[in-house]
């Protein structure tokens, strides 16, 4: 079969063939492969698992640690000792901001390894609850009910990001096999 090339000469097609199951990369074995062996993970293997994050992860990751910064200081801008209503409103919008981030890209992170409905841990239970939170709380400040502002904000806090925190540490999660290798307990 002939079809006319970018500059007006005949191209023949050949029929495409597809690899065989056999060929394997000729560069570097992905960190996968690396870590399949059976004795315990080398320094290298455990740079490589670092690496591995995937972009989706890495946006939730970035989404929720700074959260949960941006989160301690609207908090604490708002005490009785150091009253600071700007920065408490600017760390308040970025906490909000941040957390609808980190709740839109947890609904695409699945994990099949743990126990889970559909690729949905566990875990996966605080994201409506941190939208329901989030809702509560504008509506409590809306109408002006401050007190019911700042305690639906601080469950928000400890739940979605405290509480969170602390799941993704368990062995078996990305983070928390990531700190357990590098203290050499995993």
């Amino acid at each position: 079969m002939e079809i006319p090339a970018a500059r007006g000469a005949p191209m023949h097609l050949a029929p495409c063939r597809r690899p065989s199951v056999a060929w394997r990369w000729p560069g570097p074995r992905p960190a996968a492969t690396v870590l399949s062996h059976t004795g315990p993970p080398t320094r290298a293997a455990r740079q490589d698992t670092a690496m591995q994050m995937t972009p989706l992860i890495a946006i939730h990751m970035s989404a929720a640690l700074a959260a949960t910064a941006t989160g301690a200081i609207a908090l604490l801008a708002r005490r009785r000792a150091a009253v600071h209503p700007r920065l408490h409103r600017a760390a308040g919008y970025a906490f909000v901001t941040l957390m609808v981030c980190a709740a839109v890209s947890a609904c695409f992170i699945r994990d099949y390894r743990l126990p889970n409905w559909a690729g949905y841990t566990p875990v996966h239970l605080l994201v409506p609850l941190t939208f329901a939170g989030l809702g509560r709380s504008f509506w409590h400040l809306y109408h002006g009910n401050i007190a019911g502002h700042r305690k639906i904000m601080r469950s928000v806090y400890i739940g979605a990001c405290i509480v969170a925190g602390l799941f993704t540490l368990l062995p078996g999660r990305y983070l928390g096999d990531l700190l357990w290798q590098q203290l050499g307990l995993a």
